[in-house]
């Protein structure tokens, strides 16, 4: 059931759950918009804060008659959007600065359809991600710059379902040599998908390493295949035990440093509860 509602969703809101999309679109101002290559948000460090509404939420959402009227009304605080504003607007500088041209879709983004491949609802992800790369091709879009893990997971994944031509990228592999926002020891919560899936733990790791921050490592809590996930992943069906690992995630990275710097905004939604946690885009420039 909360496949099938998940899906009817994107199909009538263009995203997981009902949404106010001026908030996605909100941080850029003068980008080009479209073009061969884009940056692509899917709205995750905009929507990451609300995970915990939507996760208390969706239990009840199909015997809720004005969910969807209701929904509308939730918005991230006026913090939080600001933060995730600063974040991708770091972003676009530090590509921008290294002489890299590319527009944004504005508030004709599309979701990636990632929730729906990581809850397992494989059919509807199929069907979904045919639609994100028609729309893609019918705007001449080639290549898409991603900034988060969940997004790039997805249109990375689209070929086993379906296929997909246009070029993925993270921004991370764009960047070069980079220089510090912050000083001294931090430690790092790695993203699973970044980090065991997609091949991009050395890269962004590498990146803070050559800004002259020292990563404070310990096998046990930072290591490839020993390290905890964040929680966040299981928060739409267990919401208790999300929290818990959050708490016990959060534990284990502050005995190594209290400068918690993390590579995904649904890490830091769960972890920030807890600490203050920096994002990657944060720490650098």
């Amino acid at each position: 059931m909360l496949g099938k509602l998940i899906f009817q969703n994107l199909q009538k809101f263009g995203f997981p759950y009902p949404l106010d999309k001026s908030i996605c679109s909100g941080w850029a101002k003068d980008i080009p918009r479209g073009g061969e290559t884009i940056i692509y948000t899917s709205c995750m460090y905009q929507t990451a804060s609300l995970s915990d509404i939507f996760s208390k939420l969706t239990p009840y959402a199909e015997k809720l008659s004005a969910f969807s009227a209701f929904a509308k009304l939730i918005r991230p605080s006026k913090e939080e959007i600001e933060r995730a504003y600063t974040v991708l607007r770091n972003i676009s500088s530090m590509l921008r600065n290294r002489g890299i041209q590319f527009g944004y879709l504005y508030e004709e983004e599309p979701y990636s359809g990632a929730i729906l491949l990581e809850l397992g609802y494989l059919d509807e992800f199929a069907e979904y991600a045919k639609g994100v790369r028609d729309f893609l091709k019918q705007r001449g879009i080639k290549r898409v710059i991603t900034v988060d893990p969940h997004t790039h997971n997805a249109l990375t994944r689209y070929n086993e379902f379906i296929n997909f031509d246009i070029e993925v990228v993270s921004y991370f592999e764009l960047l070069g040599e980079i220089k510090p926002r912050i000083h001294g020891d931090i430690v790092v919560h790695d993203s699973c998908l970044y980090s065991r899936f997609l091949g991009k733990r050395e890269v962004y790791r590498g990146l803070l390493n050559s800004a002259g921050l020292k990563l404070v490592e310990d096998e046990l809590v930072t290591g490839k295949d020993t390290s905890y996930c964040c929680g966040g992943p299981i928060k739409p069906v267990n919401r208790e035990l999300s929290e818990k690992i959050a708490k016990i995630r959060v534990e284990q990275l502050r005995k190594l440093s209290d400068k918690i710097v993390v590579v995904c905004p649904m890490c830091y939604a769960n972890l920030s509860k807890y600490h203050k946690v920096l994002d990657f885009a944060e720490v650098v420039e």
